[in-house]
This record gives structure tokens, sequence and C-alpha cells, in this order.
């Protein structure tokens, strides 16, 4: 399996380093998706991908649920087990995500960071560290215990 950040606010073509406002922010969006490749291969790009994906959208509202650290690793481990070899992480940009656009989407996991209101491009490092300690988690290393 492999791991795709889908930055939905990303036009086509465009490389994610200039969707980012903030050098910093894509720096450690890529520092986490490194540290993600020493698991599973992980890329960045647009939404949709053309694969056929298992496909998680991050979206504060009321149908996104807020989960643990393990709770998430769990749904990882249930991804990693189900056989599909792509997991699509979509990021919703500035605006979100529309009613509409989840509806025709059909996540198979909606979740949240809870009820703030974070900029799409750390909601977008938030969620690359997740997946990061959720594969921390699963492969029973420190990081998630020393942090």
């Amino acid at each position: 399996m492999r791991i795709r950040f889908s930055l939905a606010w990303l036009k086509p073509a465009q490389a994610p380093v200039k969707a980012f406002k903030s050098s910093a922010a894509f720096s450690l969006l890529q520092d986490y998706t490194e540290r993600i490749g020493h698991f599973l291969p992980c890329e960045t790009g647009t939404y949709p991908s053309k694969t056929k994906s298992y496909l998680w959208v991050c979206e504060r509202g009321k149908k996104s649920k807020t989960v643990t650290s393990e709770e998430l690793a769990s749904q990882l481990q249930k991804c990693m087990n189900s056989g599909m070899q792509v997991l699509e992480v979509v990021i919703g940009g500035p605006d979100g995500l529309t009613d509409q656009a989840l509806d025709e989407m059909k996540p198979s996991f909606r979740w949240s960071f809870g009820p703030m209101t974070l900029p799409h491009e750390l909601a977008a490092v938030v969620a690359s560290e997740q997946i990061y300690r959720a594969l921390t988690i699963l492969h029973h290393q420190p990081y998630h215990s020393g942090h």
C-alpha cells in the first residue's frame, strides 16, 4: 500500500511547494511524508488521483469523527488489511470541502482535529504527522510514547 496526501486546493499540474504560502509548513509536510516513506511509499498531489483508492477525508464538520492517535492507527491497520493499493488522504482547501463534494467523494473515513479551524496548510501537516504517528504505533516505535 502507498499513501497519497491529496491537497484539494492544488491546481492540476501545480507543484505542491508552490501551493503553500509558508515554506516552513511545506517543509514540515515534506519531513513527515519522508518519515512515512520509511514504512510505506508516500506522495503529495492533487485530488482526485486517477488510481482506485481507499479514501479518507480530513475535514471539520458534523459527519467527521474526532479520533485519538490509537484509533487512527486502528483505522489505518484496517485499511492496510483491506488489500487496497492506495490510501488517499484528502485535505480541504481554505474554504473546506462543500457538502456536495463530500457526498460525491463517498469517503471510507472522515476524520477531524476537533471543532477548531486550522489553516489548510497546517491541517495537511497535522494529518501527515498523525499518519506517521499511527504507523509508529503499529510498528511499536518509541515516537508515540516519547512525545
